[in-house]
């Protein structure tokens, strides 16, 4: 990784050595032509973007697994491990768990928090911040939440480093003649329950795609929805994108979608998105669409106003949506921002930087 740095108006550049810690729910490496999401598709944009970066495949945690409390002390010894042997300037871990492993790290850490944990982890933010790591999250409605958590359990809040923006505008789909009224997309599990387009739309006489995968474990929801039409299962990211572009508008069904980039991606293919909000009217991803204009937030749920947004916003200029999706998401401004990112966690660290400058 490469990070431009202002030295007096004087253009200076700082090669960084990155760890990037990689986990796939169903251990697929992060060259695999099928991208699990969000997460997955963030280390990739990082891997395929940054020179000097060491990906290191973590194991999916099943939740219960005996041996856990000596499994963790084993991963994260071989996290420090790893890192050392590379000699790492930093570390970078955004997977699920992330933040319960190495805070003793002599490596800076720049943790990304992408979830909603529904116990309280601010004290754990600020021990890996009181070791010098950096912590960022990726929505403001993730603040809003752990500030509230905070308040619910007399924590101090900590300051945080910032926010990381998930990612940026890929592959630039031609215009595609509407096939489908709407379309969704998301893992085959309960909690992003990407069938809830089928079943909030049952009874019109729209249109809607779904685009899922298989999943490996837990098939209790694959088995209650596989019999919708109109579903594209397992399909390489080129393929996905296409279906996508033949969309009038997007759903994204899980208003805890905070990296957002399936939003991103439906706009970037000039597609306008509706977002399902929680029962405060909030969804993490509404700060992704470059103008209001662009999407609309229906109540949680609400069958017929996801109905009425499907078809007014079926009117757009798809044109201007990806237009300004691409400028607002470009491949530059994402750089930029993780070059800030990892300079702050290392600088925040104080650590003597094994790295070499040149003008």
């Amino acid at each position: 990784m490469c990070i431009v740095l202002d030295n007096s108006g004087e253009p200076w550049v700082l090669i960084v050595r990155m760890l990037l810690l990689f986990e796939d729910q169903d251990d697929k490496s992060i060259n695999d032509p099928m991208v699990g999401g969000g997460i997955e598709m963030f280390c990739r944009s990082i891997y395929e973007n940054f020179d000097d970066v060491e990906v290191l495949q973590m194991p999916f945690e099943r939740t219960g697994k005996k041996g856990a409390t000596k499994e963790k002390a084993r991963i994260k010894q071989s996290i420090i491990n790893k890192a050392e042997d590379i000699n790492a300037d930093v570390i970078l871990s955004n997977y699920t768990r992330a933040i319960f492993y190495p805070i003793e790290s002599p490596i800076p850490i720049m943790f990304v928090q992408h979830s909603f944990w529904p116990f309280p982890v601010i004290d754990l933010w600020t021990r890996v911040l009181e070791k010098g790591h950096s912590l960022f999250l990726v929505s403001e409605l993730q603040d809003k939440y752990y500030r509230k958590q905070a308040r619910r359990f007399n924590f101090k809040y900590p300051s945080l480093t910032g926010y990381i923006t998930p990612g940026y505008c890929k592959l630039k789909q031609d215009i595609l003649t509407t096939e489908y009224d709407c379309g969704t997309i998301g893992r085959c599990q309960s909690d992003k329950d990407p069938f809830k387009l089928k079943h909030m739309t049952k009874d019109t006489d729209l249109k809607t795609l779904v685009i899922t995968q298989t999943p490996t474990y837990n098939k209790v929801y694959y088995e209650r929805n596989k019999h919708w039409d109109n579903v594209v299962w397992d399909k390489p990211y080129v393929e996905v994108m296409r279906n996508v572009a033949k969309c009038g508008t997007y759903f994204s069904t899980w208003n805890k979608e905070t990296w957002g980039i399936t939003s991103m991606e439906a706009l970037s293919c000039g597609v306008p998105v509706i977002l399902n909000s929680n029962n405060d009217g909030d969804h993490a991803s509404e700060v992704i669409p470059a103008s209001p204009s662009h999407f609309k937030k229906i109540i949680n749920n609400d069958k017929e106003l996801l109905t009425n947004a499907i078809k007014s916003l079926s009117k757009i200029d798809k044109k201007e949506v990806q237009e300004m999706t691409w400028e607002k998401h470009s491949l530059e401004n994402w750089k930029l921002q993780l070059f800030d990112a990892v300079s702050k966690t290392i600088s925040n660290h104080k650590r003597p930087v094994m790295s070499q400058f040149f003008n």
